[in-house]
């Protein structure tokens, strides 16, 4: 009998991952089917699917494994990642947080947000009618040791109520971050100084383990943790005081970041170290702020926008590759592992890379609480078993981007129906021989197109299996994404896709160029690098987050590539997601053919064909 393990993380961007023998199958998010971006509500999509694609019956099911001992439902109710608006946000500042810290009011998000409350999600109405009274009057953190029972207790009724399954547990938060980073990357021989940086968990929000090769298999040695780390929470209401989204925006700040020269946030830099400080290998308050929102609003009032951003990138910066540095000398390990949402931080990573007494930064698939679900497993394995688990060999973790394929209908067949019978007519060309060779040469004129084939990647980066690319070596490209088709800030860089055995014509790689397979570093640009990918380059600071493919880890998307630089001297492309603004990524061809009606998308490549919209000025 097959005993297979489920893994949920069930929080922002919820997810599933299903396991065999400690193998990851599959792992999805929620959003890439329900189509609401940063879905929290129970994975159930994600989890049927897995069972259906994979033949899993109930009763082969070993376990489900939640991230996360601590956990209430009152974000999840009240959709605090898919439905906030900035004034919502606000509101949970001033009716929630200040009455909380500065009068000593003990609340509850689901009655500050009462009128948001959505109780039709699974398991529906009544399940979640009982449960809000029995968090009334209870202040509804999840740190309460009352609340955490509540919120086990919840979490393995809706598990019992949708699979019929009892034997539930819990893995510790940052416990399953140290695990992802170290047992999704491929190098067993080594000691590993595993890290994990977040914004919350359960009681701690820092931590450095030693993972180490032993004859039972892999030996674990806790180096520190704690949980005062500000960095995570710090950006987080940074964001917000910038009039952007917490929990979604953090990145443009990054992106902000380096157009604001150093003397103009020197002082802010100065203000935020007056904060918080590294200590050994511990991080240290200095002045510790009343809050993370009031109080450091009122510090940065009438700073500019560029210097707040410049100034936050560059403490989160010192503090992180500080901090890494004392480990490494502390441990004499020199191979890193990085996990967490301060990992999402690919400015800062290339920080880290730089360190003079690094040898690798292995920082994996999508290394924040999406990835939880792999996390938990691993996690899992390690702590409750004697089986060994094998690395992440794909990011090709998802659904096949044609539903009907199962029932004998191919690729270009559904994608050709589904065009035609789409309520908005196109007159499109459908070309089918040399449609690589095509869709290059198509690439090299200037016109932009959507790539959607195979399994979808996990996670946050699109990584050409359900890309948007583009010529990268024309500045004009960049002004038709962002205006026409994913109507993106100005301000904000591209990535560059690079065949593996081109990547150091182009790029300074600090680490080895499997340690950027997955979007999660940055590096800076040589002078061909320069010429040859002036779009996929940051526009001020020239710097490149690169999406270095593997030989052999995309055959199709790299022959693609080679083909446009057979035509144009250059082997890279621009590459960004296949999605709408405020949509997740795209998952199959029904996503993809909305995308291609409502934008300037110029055409669809998918296995065996391009289609092509009509052929007007590539450069409008």
């Amino acid at each position: 009998m097959k005993n297979y393990i489920l893994g949920i993380n069930w929080e922002q961007n919820s997810s599933a991952a299903l396991f065999l023998n400690g193998e990851c199958l599959g792992a999805l998010s929620n959003e890439r089917i329900t189509r609401k971006k940063n879905d929290e509500s129970y994975p159930k999509d994600a989890i049927d699917w897995l069972l259906e694609e994979f033949n899993v019956t109930v009763s082969e099911i070993e376990c489900v494994i939640f991230v996360s001992k601590q956990w209430a439902p009152g974000w999840i109710l009240s959709r605090h990642y898919t439905s906030f608006s900035m004034q919502d946000y606000l509101k949970e500042q001033n009716e929630f947080w200040y009455p909380k810290i500065y009068e000593g009011k003990n609340l509850s998000p689901l009655t500050v947000f009462s009128e948001k409350l959505d109780l039709e999600q699974f398991p529906g109405e009544e399940f979640w009618k009982d449960i809000v009274k029995k968090y009334e009057g209870r202040e509804a953190h999840p740190s309460n040791k009352e609340i955490e029972n509540l919120g086990q207790k919840v979490r393995m009724k809706v598990v019992e109520i949708h699979l019929g399954i009892t034997k539930v547990l819990f893995m510790d938060h940052s416990s399953c971050h140290n695990a992802y980073a170290y047992f999704s990357q491929q190098n067993r021989s080594d000691t590993f100084l595993s890290i994990s940086l977040d914004a919350f968990g359960d009681d701690i929000n820092y931590s450095a383990k030693l993972y180490s090769p032993s004859a039972s298999g892999v030996k674990l040695t806790n180096v520190v943790s704690g949980n005062n780390l500000i960095i995570g929470r710090l950006y987080r209401y940074v964001t917000l005081i910038l009039g952007l989204k917490p929990n979604e925006h953090e990145y443009k700040v990054m992106g902000l970041a380096p157009y604001c020269k150093p003397k103009y946030y020197k002082h802010i830099l100065k203000m935020f170290k007056g904060i918080q400080d590294v200590d050994g290998l511990k991080f240290k308050y200095v002045n510790k702020p009343k809050d993370h929102f009031f109080d450091i609003r009122k510090k940065l009032y009438s700073e500019r926008f560029d210097s707040i951003a410049g100034g936050l990138q560059a403490y989160t910066e010192y503090l992180v590759s500080s901090w890494v540095k004392n480990l490494i000398k502390h441990t004499k390990i020199k191979n890193v592992c990085f996990a967490g949402g301060i990992a999402m931080n690919v400015k800062s990573n290339m920080l880290i890379s730089k360190l003079k007494d690094l040898k690798d930064l292995h920082v994996p698939l999508t290394p924040d609480d999406t990835s939880q679900a792999i996390g938990a497993c691993y996690q899992f394995y390690h702590q409750h078993t004697d089986k060994s688990v094998n690395p992440i060999s794909s990011p090709y973790l998802g659904r096949h981007c044609n539903k009907l394929l199962k029932q004998g209908v191919n690729d270009c067949d559904h994608l050709k129906n589904l065009l035609k019978n789409a309520d908005k007519k196109e007159n499109f060309q459908f070309i089918s021989e040399n449609y690589l060779k095509e869709g290059a040469q198509q690439l090299a004129s200037g016109r932009v197109l959507g790539v959607i084939w195979g399994r979808e990647e996990f996670g946050a980066r699109a990584l050409g299996n359900r890309s948007v690319v583009a010529n990268p070596m024309h500045t004009y490209i960049k002004k038709k994404i962002n205006e026409t088709i994913k109507d993106r800030d100005f301000w904000m860089p591209f990535a560059a896709s690079i065949p593996e055995k081109h990547a150091k014509d182009y790029l300074v790689l600090d680490c080895n160029s499997k340690a950027y397979a997955y979007m999660t570093n940055t590096v800076e640009s040589r002078p061909l690098g320069q010429k040859k990918l002036l779009a996929a380059l940051h526009p001020y600071d020239q710097t490149c987050r690169p999406h270095i493919i593997p030989t052999g880890g995309n055959d199709i998307y790299e022959t693609l590539i080679n083909e446009f630089g057979h035509i144009t001297g250059t082997y890279a492309l621009l590459n960004t997601s296949l999605n709408l603004h405020g949509f997740p990524i795209c998952s199959d061809f029904e996503d993809a053919v909305h995308v291609l009606l409502n934008s300037n998308l110029d055409g669809l490549l998918t296995e065996g064909m391009l289609v092509m919209k009509d052929l007007g000025d590539a450069s409008t």
